[in-house]
């Protein structure tokens, strides 16, 4: 049974960290920030000394600027994503916790929690992820072994290669998420102010009503007493 938000949302941010999106977190909640920081530039390290470097080197003559271009920015924005996640770590933390009182006020006025529900679904989606990922490099190592005729180093250059591209689509899963969850809980904070808003109004009408029905009888029983006042002094 999920209990915590933290919990729902830990499948695709253990996916993230290993893929240096995030920091490690063990146990959940107690982040690693100098061992995340140690691996992400471990990673790129090696990948700019093995792969970008010597394929930026090796054809930066022989293909068009506009298309090295392409890739140059690619590769940054992909760094910037993991600086970025590694300086907004603590904010995304706050972010979840504060999301987490929402849900604790909002199961105290009768909503209930769908951490369950949202850890299948953030599941299901790091899935796919993984699926794409594999199929994506089956077919790149498929078609430049049987095809191309290209060495081992060469297919792992170019799978090396499409590395950042998996790595945005990775980061737009994890903020697409986030940002997902908290436009549900939006919509349901404003639904149950809506339900909040209708008993109250409902509330006020049935005991406007019960004051003017007193009123009423009052005004009656007046006039029934006037009525006899007159007629005893008649």
């Amino acid at each position: 049974m999920t209990k915590t938000l933290q919990a729902a949302l830990a499948p695709l941010m253990i996916v993230g960290s290993f893929c240096s999106v995030g920091l490690f977190e063990y146990p959940l909640g107690h982040s690693w920030s100098y061992l995340s920081c140690l691996y992400a530039l471990a990673i790129w390290s090696f990948l700019t000394y093995s792969v970008y470097y010597p394929v930026y080197s090796a054809v930066w003559g022989l293909t068009h600027l506009a298309v090295l271009l392409v890739y140059f920015i690619i590769t940054i924005g992909a760094i910037t994503s993991v600086l970025a996640s590694f300086f907004y770590s603590k904010e995304l933390k706050m972010c979840l916790h504060e999301l987490s009182l929402v849900d604790d006020i909002m199961e105290a006025v009768g909503a209930p929690k769908e951490y369950q529900r949202s850890r299948k679904w953030i599941i299901r989606i790091t899935i796919l992820w993984i699926v794409y990922v594999f199929q994506s490099l089956v077919h790149l190592t498929y078609f430049n072994w049987f095809f191309l005729h290209l060495g081992f180093y060469e297919i792992y250059e170019i799978c090396m290669m499409n590395y950042p591209y998996f790595l945005h689509f990775l980061s737009a899963l994890i903020c697409g998420t986030i940002l997902g969850y908290t436009s549900s809980r939006f919509h349901q904070v404003n639904d149950r102010l809506h339900v909040l808003y209708s008993d109250l109004f409902e509330n006020i009408s049935d005991y406007r009503g019960q004051n003017r029905s007193i009123v009423v009888c009052q005004r009656i029983t007046e006039t029934v007493d006037r009525k006899q006042y007159m007629w005893i002094l008649m």
